[in-house]
């Protein structure tokens, strides 16, 4: 078995621990998939039957799998996103959360194991919201780390085999077709704790060969780049009251300095883009 070409961050009780993010759009099905396989009650996630978000910031969630020959030599843990339609939270804050917990991953020298993105193929068509949501995935994970990605389908018991047939078509045909042809895979999530250990296994059997990262860690940790510099942070689009709220913020530091034309000297020697000096107050409570 090759080893990670990395120094690697182990846990306590000796076992190297493999993070694997699970993220999609909300209604994706993250809590149910996640549900089949936490073995502590007190850690099972709320699922949602409306269009309201249940994961509220990031959960990460450990799991040991003694009876299995490879697993029971490695933690997993598996880290519970929210989608960026998320009803909680705008996309400026998400991005910033999901960021932020992967650039220390990344600092820490955890190992990313791979990264399972849930799609519903019972939805009737790809909306902008799925788009949306595949597009800040795919900048965040760059197309050198596409070979550690698993697509999965979810839903299958609430459409015919036809249909859903058809929409898997179509996803592997238009939408992740690109992704798919830089190595990633896809799966169906059969609602069955065996089906969610499979995702599990699959990816663990590729991370011992090799350790991959997001791009958007070595972006902003080797790169040493603001989230609002990072490919998926430059599409996001402000809104008004996120505008207005960063005037605010910067107003409020100004009439906090004693010196104002210190205040702005000191930018102006530093030449703190404006990008730079507005990101900071974009995600933080007014």
């Amino acid at each position: 078995m090759n080893k990670p070409d990395i120094p690697i961050e182990q846990s306590s009780d000796s076992k190297l621990e493999i993070i694997i993010p699970v993220m999609g759009a909300t209604g994706a099905g993250k809590s149910t998939f996640l549900n089949y396989l936490v073995q502590d009650e007190a850690l099972k996630c709320p699922v949602g039957h409306g269009l309201a978000s249940c994961t509220v910031g990031l959960r990460s969630i450990p799991l040991i799998f003694p009876n299995d020959e490879l697993l029971k030599h490695y933690k997993i843990t598996l880290v519970d996103t929210p989608g960026f339609d998320d009803t909680n939270l705008g996309d400026a804050a998400i991005l910033r959360l999901i960021a932020d917990w992967l650039a220390k991953a990344y600092r820490d020298k955890k190992v990313l194991g791979g990264v399972i993105y849930l799609h519903d193929v019972s939805n009737k068509r790809f909306s902008g919201t799925a788009r949306r949501n595949l597009e800040m995935f795919n900048l965040m994970c760059g197309d050198h780390a596409l070979s550690r990605v698993v697509f999965g389908t979810t839903n299958w018991t609430r459409i015919t085999e036809d249909r859903g047939v058809r929409s898997e078509d179509e996803l592997e045909g238009v939408h992740w077709r690109s992704m798919l042809e830089q190595g990633a895979r896809t799966k169906r999530f059969e609602d069955s704790y065996e089906s969610a250990f499979s995702f599990i296994k699959d990816i663990i059997g590729r991370a011992l060969v090799h350790v991959y990262y997001f791009k958007i860690q070595k972006e902003m940790v080797d790169d040493k780049k603001i989230i609002a510099e990072t490919d998926p942070g430059k599409k996001l689009l402000y809104t008004v009251e996120d505008v207005a709220d960063m005037r605010r913020q910067l107003l409020h530091l100004e009439k906090a300095t004693e010196n104002v034309d210190a205040f702005e000297e000191i930018h102006r020697k530093l030449k703190v883009p404006l990008l730079r000096r507005l990101w900071k107050y974009v995600t933080t409570d007014s």
